[in-house]
């Protein structure tokens, strides 16, 4: 039921798509915030579940609004930076979300990230319970690009 996302166009700075060339960084992450679940979820699943949020044959068959069911696939992304000097176009494998917790920066070690492991620790000394959550974006490869390494 979900439509996937066929290209997310996003700004990047130019010194992580070189990053992702160089094969050093293989997952993009951005803030969840309205603007971006904006972009991301299906508003007509959510819309569709809200409409029948009372008939508990539809909800358990396609998932409760607002548990990231409805978080819609990204097959490929469009960086860019704001001029659009350059850009790189990458096929993605996966896009879901991490909490900034111990168990969401392990399930990003499956894919060699280790990006979140500090803010995880830094949260834990302080006993912090609200954590941020990401969007994810695990690139699974370069298909186009004007960038040169």
């Amino acid at each position: 039921m979900l439509e996937p996302i066929e290209s997310l166009d996003l700004i990047l700075k130019k010194e992580f798509a070189l990053q992702i060339l160089k094969g050093e960084k293989n997952v993009e992450f951005r803030s969840m915030t309205q603007h971006y679940m904006n972009r991301l979820f299906d508003k007509k699943l959510g819309d569709f579940l809200d409409k029948h949020a009372d008939n508990a044959e539809i909800v358990a068959e396609y998932g409760m609004w607002g548990n990231c069911d409805e978080l819609c696939p990204v097959k490929t992304i469009h960086f860019h930076n704001y001029n659009n000097d350059w850009y790189l176009d990458v096929e993605v494998l996966y896009n879901g979300y991490a909490i900034a917790n111990k168990e969401g920066a392990e399930s990003l070690h499956l894919y060699d990230c280790y990006d979140l492991d500090d803010l995880v620790e830094e949260l834990d000394q302080k006993d912090e319970v609200d954590r941020p959550v990401f969007f994810t974006f695990i690139i699974s490869k370069v298909l186009a690009t004007n960038l040169v390494v």
